[in-house]
């Protein structure tokens, strides 16, 4: 561990050493260059708004004394301190004062800025108007004393950069200690979690805000995977369950579009068939009234029309099954009594070794859109199939209407809630191949005669075109439920 603590502070100082390489120099010539300039600046506009004064009080000298004022003027400039040499130019002729300066230099040009021509000379001229013709006044300003001053101000920066550098250097290694000991014990606790022991606790103490933040993060981690495990297999049984949801979503789907396509094609033959039937209902009827009601042939018509009766029934079925329910849902109408009405008319035929039970839970009555008698006709053939599934022994036919708010699983919920119809029985039940075809049309498990196979299709076109949905729930040797869900009227 203390070699793994000595690198990571080597590599902190490394890091720190490597930044201050590259940015110290750069910030040494920018606040050098910044010092500079700002002594020349005091240096040069001084100078030059001076020489501009100097000039218009030679411009305004009289003309009659000009060399005389010329020389005091050049007197008064030199004994000011910051001029080398003074002179002006008439001509041919140079005009001095009589205090003593440094030789003027011949062919010295003006300088524009500091530091030029290789000496400490600023040199500046100006040219005079006079009313004779016009002269040149020529200075030369000491640069000596602002260049010491420049090149003092630049040891000092330096001197600073160093004191910078070195306090930096000191704070980068008291600060990889301070970060390398908390880290590497992380290390070695997010080492040991790696090699599978969740159960060590993560606790390093550090004044550093951000150690502390990780270490919080860590341990968070640690918990998380102490759980890892049950979550896996939470999520793998969701799962699981969802892609069963989705099977049994696409199962029903296909189921609606099967119904749909044969009820399209059931209506269609419905058609043809009536139209044949027609005419023979009606020859045959009219062939009676010319019988006697005794002749054999009267008695083979009746069995005709008998028959013909019968096939338009099945007809109409078909036609219920397949045609497009009232979508308008103009009524409103009340459940309870409708299905009291069904009862009724289902105790008169229904064997008296099968009990008929309703009840009602609910604190006021239900009402729904639709047509009752579309819903009486739903209450008959679920009925129907209840107590025939209990021939010929003994059972119980059980109906049960509540108002809920919940739909079955997997359906859009109505906002108004529902009016739930219950129907259940005791009979032989259904086995799930049966069960997955109970919608189809002509589908029937009876004998030859004894069905249409038209009884659950009509109940579930019905329940359909009122928006509504229908399950079914089927037990061998236990039973059979089915529930109703209508939107309730709001």
């Amino acid at each position: 561990m203390g070699r793994l603590i000595n690198t990571l502070r080597a590599r902190v100082i490394g890091v720190v050493l490597v930044i201050h390489a590259v940015l110290v120099p750069l910030l040494y010539l920018g606040v050098s260059t910044i010092v500079q300039e700002g002594y020349i600046e005091l240096f040069v506009n001084p100078i030059r708004s001076y020489s501009r004064l100097v000039a218009d009080e030679l411009e305004g000298a009289p003309a009659e004394n000009f060399d005389q004022h010329a020389a005091e003027l050049l007197d008064s400039v030199s004994l000011s301190g910051q001029v080398l040499f003074a002179e002006v130019v008439d001509g041919g002729r140079r005009l001095h004062g009589t205090v003593a300066t440094a030789p003027f230099p011949d062919n010295r040009s003006d300088d524009f800025r500091f530091g030029e021509q290789g000496d400490s000379v600023y040199f500046i001229s100006h040219r005079v108007k006079r009313p004779a013709g016009s002269v040149v006044l020529r200075l030369g300003f000491d640069e000596g004393p602002t260049l010491q001053r420049v090149d003092t101000a630049k040891r000092r920066v330096l001197m600073v950069m160093l004191i910078f550098t070195a306090v930096s250097v000191a704070a980068s290694i008291w600060l990889s200690a301070m970060i390398s000991r908390p880290m590497v014990r992380l290390r070695e606790s997010a080492e040991k979690i790696a090699l599978g022991d969740v159960r060590a606790r993560i606790q390093v103490r550090s004044s550093i805000s951000e150690v502390r933040e990780l270490n919080h993060h860590l341990e968070h981690m640690r918990h998380e995977l102490v759980g890892s495990n049950e979550r896996l297999v939470t999520e793998m049984s969701e799962r699981a369950a969802s892609d069963a949801k989705r099977l049994d979503l696409e199962r029903r789907l296909l189921h609606r579009e099967r119904i749909a396509t044969i009820g399209t094609l059931a209506g269609g033959v419905a058609h043809e068939f009536n139209n044949i039937m027609t005419p023979i209902l009606l020859y045959s009827q009219a062939a009676l009234r010319e019988l006697p009601a005794d002749s054999r042939l009267y008695r083979d018509l009746t069995r005709i029309v008998a028959a013909a009766q019968r096939a338009r029934k099945l007809v109409q079925g078909i036609l219920t099954f397949s045609r497009e329910m009232d979508a308008k849902r103009a009524a409103v109408f009340s459940v309870r009594p409708t299905i009291e009405e069904a009862l009724d008319l289902l105790r008169a035929i229904v064997p008296a070794n099968i009990e008929i039970a309703f009840q009602f839970r609910g604190d006021q009555d239900l009402v729904v859109f639709g047509d009752p008698s579309l819903l009486h006709q739903v209450v008959i053939n679920l009925c129907t199939n209840s107590y025939q599934a209990m021939r010929p022994n003994a059972g119980r036919l059980s109906l049960t209407l509540a108002p809920v708010q919940e739909p079955p699983e997997g359906a859009a919920r109505h906002q108004g809630g529902y009016a739930l119809l219950e129907v259940s029985d005791t009979g032989h039940g259904m086995e799930p191949a049966v069960l997955a075809h109970i919608f189809d049309p002509f589908f029937t498990t009876r004998d030859v005669g004894e069905g249409t196979g038209l009884g659950l299709s009509v109940v579930h076109g019905i329940v359909t075109s009122m928006e509504g949905m229908i399950t079914v729930d089927s037990t061998v040797g236990v039973g059979t439920r089915v529930r109703i869900y209508l939107p309730a009227a709001v």
